[in-house]
């Protein structure tokens, strides 16, 4: 082996069913070692002796990434969900571009959708639909709609950095808490230090009805209980965001803008799903002037004004049709 060591970090929380998936495509990718952050004991089938196991019970995804990414030893860490899987030629993919560019913080390749067996499927989500990582060599620094919207792949399962420089990030990940895919690159850009992205599919992403960011399979008051929670989370994690943007671009950089943004969207929201004063902050979003306006927020804050409960439907409606697989 050459290059510099990679460990893998492996997150669950309640989920066990496909953890010894991932930790064993961990392993046979060529982690130099893997640490399972998760809140439950007990052996992980067919990984027995191979892993380090650590307990937390915090259920926030940026709190478990900490607690993996201060006890790794590897020179960089790749995250990964405890029900995707990682392709076996992506650790030595991740030593190649470290190990040629020691000055690169953070690495974000693109993913496979698979359903629940493994198998990949056609999914029609904006997440993966139109997504194009490897434009981001020609992206201009300064259009963040473009940049999250067309280009950034997402996911905590395809993020992978530079553990000396990520550990300086540590404590603000865990203030954060949820969104830890997007504070990642959030962090590296206000660091100033080099990012790469490519159209590598280097990790199968799995989905299925456990998953708390997609929909299939959930009735309309599942839906709404899990996309209010999740949109809360997400506030909170863009709001400690654009706290530290802006202490560190300023209140006018298009970062601080963009981030101040989609805290405000992901808070109207959450008021919305959990009927806390839905048409004050459909207003406040109409409103806004510290950062772009989503036109699908846009619409729905619009509807709000009308019908909170129509708004909610269509939400719902909506997101059936985006997490519809093939």
């Amino acid at each position: 082996m050459s290059g510099p060591t990679v460990s893998a970090v492996v997150t669950a929380h309640d989920r066990r069913a496909f953890l010894p998936q991932a930790v064993a495509s961990a392993l046979a990718s060529g982690a130099d070692e893997v640490v399972v952050v998760r809140n439950f004991a007990g052996p992980i089938e067919g990984a027995e002796g191979r892993y380090r196991d650590v307990l937390c019970a915090d259920a926030e995804t940026g709190v478990k990434e900490a607690v993996g990414l201060e006890t790794a030893t590897g020179d960089v860490v790749a995250f990964l969900d405890d029900d995707d899987l990682w392709e076996p030629e992506k650790v030595p993919q991740v030593r190649v571009r470290f190990g040629n560019d020691p000055t690169l913080v953070y690495y974000c390749h693109y993913q496979l959708p698979v359903d629940s067996q493994g198998r990949p499927v056609a999914a029609h989500h904006r997440e993966w639909a139109r997504k194009e990582p490897g434009r981001f060599a020609q992206w201009n620094g300064r259009d963040f709609e473009t940049l999250f919207g067309e280009i950034w792949p997402g996911n905590n399962s395809s993020t992978v950095v530079r553990r000396e420089w990520a550990l300086e990030w540590s404590p603000l990940l865990r203030e954060a808490g949820w969104g830890a895919d997007s504070f990642w690159l959030v962090a590296a850009l206000l660091s100033g230090k080099r990012v790469q992205m490519d159209d590598a599919r280097l990790t199968r992403l799995r989905l299925h009805s456990a998953n708390m960011s997609q929909t299939r399979g959930a009735t309309r008051e599942e839906f709404r209980q899990r996309h209010g929670l999740s949109m809360q989370r997400f506030s909170r994690s863009w709001k400690t965001l654009a706290q530290c943007a802006e202490t560190r671009a300023g209140s006018a950089s298009p970062l601080t803008r963009y981030v101040r943004g989609k805290a405000k969207s992901s808070e109207f929201l959450a008021s919305l799903e959990q009927g806390i004063r839905p048409r004050a902050s459909a207003v406040e979003v109409l409103r806004r002037s510290t950062g772009p306006t989503e036109r699908g927020v846009t619409g729905t804050a619009l509807v709000t004004l009308l019908s909170p409960a129509l708004a909610r439907r269509l939400l719902y409606s909506s997101s059936q049709r985006r997490w519809n697989l093939q």
